[in-house]
């Protein structure tokens, strides 16, 4: 037996740390390898994850009574069963991802290079697959159970050449990554941070740490020290990528990100974990606090998105509630306005407008913007002008109806260093 053939029940492998940290180019080196099938960022599992402990939950919610209790389905085997699945499904469907890989390097050489290979023989197993979000940093504890045996590679770059890809870098649609400094740096905080703790809490069996510059300078002694973690074999196919630049900034030549509104303790932060982690990585001991944190964050994730549609019930019975009484508003202020028209009428018609005394100003002038309001928002939606004023005021951290903030761009972000 090889020794790719005996990785065969290996877990799938996960790139993760900041974007712009050279996750895409890692996942396609490692994707060179025989045994390694390379994935499009997902950016769906993560979330997934949190779905399925709320599913667990709901199947156990009634105790002795409920079906996945009775059946006496613990929450790993519970887990590891959709894990297996998406595992199944990624490798069901590989013909057709080598089309799509194939059209999109010719339609789109900048992202995929037609060197770049999905596979280079039909004989290659591919038992195992790489994927390269980035988000998923933040969702490290979530993916281990839906493949306890999954490993993951954290490749992390100095902050500050992070920061002027993140400012250069153009997403589909011309979509920005961040808008400020302030924000790049946060962001590559958050990650990084993120991914330090898993590497606390699961070890180095579980989380390699990989510096980007080592990737560049000695690519094969870096990917020989990934693919050792991952016990496969050496391939020089895997260094070939790095000959070839995808998915580039392309930051201009003297360009530097100094924004005077950016916070100088962000930064100072920033730096100084950068900075630390570009020193030769020391092996520590296991945190079991970090693990149980790690866990604590978890479960409290499931436990807001368990509540959110009980949450999002209450809002809509709030939302009609409103809506009935701003109609009696509205049938209010229109009676004022024609009550506000008939007083001031005489005066109007007998001396003009110029000449109309102040109390029956104030009463039109009342009535006109009273109506206007009215109609601006119901032209506005009543739902969409609530959600946007709980929102600006903040009130969506304590309202009832917080469920009608659904927070999914803002909800992977939250609850992390």
């Amino acid at each position: 037996m090889s020794e790719i053939e005996a990785n065969h029940h290996q877990g799938p492998i996960f790139v993760v740390g900041s974007p712009r940290s050279g996750t895409s180019i890692l996942t396609w080196c490692l994707g060179q390898h025989a045994n390694i099938l390379p994935q499009e960022e997902s950016g769906w599992m993560g979330e997934f994850a949190i779905g399925t402990g709320v599913r667990y939950q709901t199947g156990n919610q009634h105790g002795d009574r409920s079906q996945l209790t009775a059946l006496g389905v613990d929450r790993e085997a519970f887990f590891k069963t959709f894990g297996d699945a998406i595992d199944a499904m990624i490798h069901r469907h590989r013909p057709r991802q080598e089309q799509n890989c194939k059209r999109s390097a010719r339609e789109n050489p900048a992202q995929v290079d037609s060197a770049f290979n999905i596979s280079r023989s039909d004989v290659e197993p591919k038992s195992r697959w790489v994927d390269g979000t980035p988000e998923y940093s933040f969702y490290i504890y979530g993916l281990t159970l839906l493949f306890p045996h999954a490993r993951f590679v954290h490749i992390v770059r100095d902050v500050r050449s992070v920061v002027d890809s993140m400012l250069n870098f153009k997403q589909s649609a011309c979509k920005e990554l961040v808008k400020t400094e302030q924000q790049a740096y946060e962001y590559w905080l958050r990650t990084v941070q993120a991914c330090v703790q898993a590497e606390r809490a699961l070890g180095p069996r579980v989380v390699h740490r990989l510096r980007y510059d080592d990737l560049v300078h000695r690519p094969e002694w870096a990917i020989r020290g990934v693919l050792e973690f991952l016990g496969e074999p050496f391939m020089a196919p895997c260094i070939e990528p790095l000959a070839r630049r995808i998915n580039s900034s392309e930051v201009p030549n003297g360009f530097c990100a100094v924004d005077p509104r950016t916070n100088p303790a962000v930064v100072e932060q920033a730096i100084r974990l950068s900075e630390q982690l570009q020193r030769p990585f020391e092996e520590g001991p296991l945190s079991p606090g970090e693990l149980a944190d790690l866990k604590a964050r978890f479960d409290r994730r499931v436990a807001f998105m368990s509540e959110l549609d009980t949450e999002y019930a209450l809002g809509q019975e709030k939302v009609c509630k409103l809506s009935k009484r701003l109609d009696r508003c509205g049938l209010i202020l229109v009676c004022y306005f024609l009550l506000a028209l008939v007083a001031t009428a005489p005066g109007v018609l007998r001396y003009g407008w110029w000449q109309m005394n102040f109390q029956n100003a104030v009463w039109l002038v009342g009535a006109v913007a009273g109506l206007a309001f009215y109609v601006t928002l119901r032209r506005a939606g009543l739902r969409s002008f609530v959600i946007g004023m709980i929102h600006r005021c903040g009130w969506h951290r304590r309202a009832g109806d917080a469920g009608l903030h659904k927070l999914k761009n803002t909800f992977r972000n939250a609850d992390v260093p």
